[in-house]
């Protein structure tokens, strides 16, 4: 009873703190950046964009936000006056029911305050300039190197190709020969481009880091935004259609795979039962099921009308999975697909399961392919179904792959039998059985090399014979399946020249993509570089194997700032460390030393004190 009594008071006192510690009062400063505009972007901004402004209103330009759209003679926002935002007017409801968003239900009370309250104090706009948007179809982006390319798609007939650019899809002829249209929304990041079965409309998954995720729907032949619905608070992944053209599924960062309607951006699936982020999604060949592949090692399959989750269709034993899937995609008829991960080896598995669940099996695993070097981040089948396509990186370098698919991939008796026995009673005999099934018939078709550049993304042609393959270069290289020879290679992004970059270096400028490159460059000349800052701001090693992660960052003339980590160059006054291209410092003696790194003109100094260098290394355990 006294513990009990105790347990009451602590938290009858945790109440009163907390109730202390909430902001209250009409002074509190309602800032537009943190809490109005994911507001807006959450339930506004997919309607009320350049791309596709309903009632040509846009609201992701903070002076169009207060203008207001086609009822010109009422401000959609009149700082300091409440009673005469029109804005308020359409987002409050009447009798359970507002004129905006439309079709939606309305916000809740307390969004409609806070909306209210930051009107009242004078509706201002806090939002940094580096958080601005600043793209749009008017203004696409304007690149000085090209963007990494993380996702590709030929259309149904192969007469366009879908590339993933920086806050835009660049949609090519299905040749390279030509840059049909550029597509902007409001994603800065582009995960994934996915065409309709019938090539009419465009899926598109991306957003921008830690603050949105977007899925759009483009018309192909008009080159018109259809449908953007704004989706969890970080970047979506893996976007796919269904074989009937009605729903677009996809992979989230808070471990949830979701589905929405492809004409009214609804959701209408929803599963949680990955532990890691969704990187990648595709239907069972008739829709009914829906497969996902994540970060925590799974591949899950889920049933569509349900939204229930049915099945692990990998192991989910520790050991046979190393690492995370990254990649999945399926036959083109069968219920067979192909998963690609952090092991580097693509693996063929059907759908579901024709054997009863035993401790430790991964029943459904039809072949192995040999393993390509590093992690392979994309996997493709061709539309025959004759050949599967890895591509891989591995410290800078990738590789692809083609194998056969002419295989058979029924499933005999006798390696049904050992797959239903559970993994400690098999024998030595059946285990190698087991493992010689695998690999049966697995041929390699062709390999092509890239040393200059890792590889994010592959794809065949529908005829077959090519495949499409990009990476961190942003270059585009078509390659035949057959014998790995690159026969074209073409930067979909236009660069543009100094002069171009410097006519807008304080309007709306291009400097996300810079980020792309993994290695020291020189400095573009469009980039004036004010100031250098160095964090941590002082180096300790004590140890010989420690370490310390540098972060460098450049403050611009335009006011932006980027991270140049990768692309300064580094002098120590004494040779106590070393700092590698990625800033990381390790030492190689004691003593103490300052080191200098420069970029764009601009230098900074960070002092480096090493110990212990000399002292015998014990490892423990638990720290090491």
């Amino acid at each position: 009873m006294r513990l009990s009594a105790l347990c009451f008071s602590w938290l009858a006192l945790c109440g009163s703190l907390v109730l202390a510690a909430e902001p209250s009062g009409p002074t509190d400063k309602v800032s537009y950046h943190q809490q109005i505009r994911p507001i807006f972007q959450t339930h506004c901004q997919g309607c009320h964009q350049p791309a596709k402004a309903g009632g040509l209103y846009i609201m992701t330009s903070f002076s169009q936000l207060l203008k207001g759209g086609e009822t010109e003679d009422m401000a959609a926002v009149v700082p300091g006056k409440p009673d005469q935002s029109y804005l308020l007017e359409m987002i409050t409801p009447v009798k359970g029911e507002a004129a905006m968003p439309k079709g939606k239900p309305p916000l809740v009370e307390a969004e409609l305050e806070l909306i209210e309250k930051w009107i009242s104090q004078g509706a201002v706009d806090d939002t940094p300039e580096a958080a601005k948007q600043r793209f749009d179809m008017q203004h696409p982006p304007l690149y000085s190197r090209p963007p990494v390319i993380t996702s590709l798609d030929f259309s149904p007939d192969g007469n366009l190709l879908a590339v993933a650019g920086f806050h835009e899809v660049l949609l090519m002829s299905g040749d390279g020969s030509s840059r049909v249209a550029r597509l902007v929304g409001l994603a800065q990041r582009i995960e994934s481009v996915k065409f309709s079965p019938d090539g009419k409309f465009l899926a598109v998954t991306g957003g921008v880091p830690s603050r949105m995720g977007e899925v759009q729907v483009w018309d192909v032949e008009k080159k018109e935004l259809i449908l953007s619905v704004p989706m969890t608070f970080d970047t979506l992944y893996g976007g796919s259609w269904s074989p009937d053209g009605q729903l677009i599924a996809f992979g989230c960062a808070d471990n949830s795979v979701r589905a929405i309607d492809a004409k009214t951006g609804k959701q209408v699936l929803f599963q949680g039962a990955h532990s890691d982020w969704v990187r990648d999604t595709v239907f069972s060949a008739d829709g009914t099921h829906l497969v996902s592949v994540a970060r925590d090692m799974t591949t899950k399959l889920t049933e569509v009308a349900t939204q229930r989750f049915v099945d692990n269709v990998t192991s989910i034993t520790p050991g046979a999975l190393k690492g995370g899937i990254l990649s999945v995609t399926r036959h083109p008829q069968r219920d067979e697909i192909i998963v690609g991960g952090s092991d580097g080896a693509a693996k063929v598995y059907r759908i579901h399961r024709l054997t009863k669940r035993v401790i430790g099996d991964d029943a459904n695993l039809i072949r192995i392919m040999p393993a390509l070097p590093g992690r392979i981040f994309s996997v493709a089948v061709s539309r025959d179904g004759k050949f599967i396509a890895a591509g891989s990186s591995l410290d800078g370098a990738g590789e692809v792959q083609v194998f056969n698919y002419d295989f058979d991939t029924s499933l005999p008796n006798d390696i049904k039998a050992i797959n239903e026995k559970v993994v400690t009673q098999r024998s030595p005999e059946q285990n190698k059985q087991l493992a010689a099934y695998h690999t049966e018939g697995v041929k390699q078709i062709s390999r092509t090399a890239l040393p200059q550049t890792a590889v994010y993304a592959v794809c065949f042609h529908p005829n077959g014979q090519q495949l499409a393959v990009a990476g961190a270069d942003g270059q585009v290289r078509l390659i035949n399946a057959a014998d790995g020879q690159i026969v074209k290679e073409f930067a979909p992004a236009p660069l543009s020249d100094p002069a171009a970059m410097a006519a807008r270096e304080n309007g709306p400028g291009n400097l996300g993509p810079a980020l792309a490159t993994a290695n020291r460059e020189p400095t573009p000349k469009q980039m004036q570089v004010k100031s250098l800052s160095i964090e941590p701001g002082e180096v300790q090693i004590n140890a010989r194997y420690s370490y310390c992660q540098l972060v460098v960052t450049a403050q611009l003339a335009s006011g932006e700032t980027l991270d140049v980590t990768r692309l300064v160059k580094t002098q120590f006054s004494q040779p106590v460390a070393s700092v590698s291209a990625l800033g990381l410092v390790r030492p190689l003696a004691d003593g103490d030393a300052t080191l200098k790194v420069s970029f764009g003109g601009q230098s900074a100094t960070v002092p480096v004190k090493v110990s212990g260098w000399q002292t015998p290394f014990q490892a423990d355990y638990i720290r090491d």
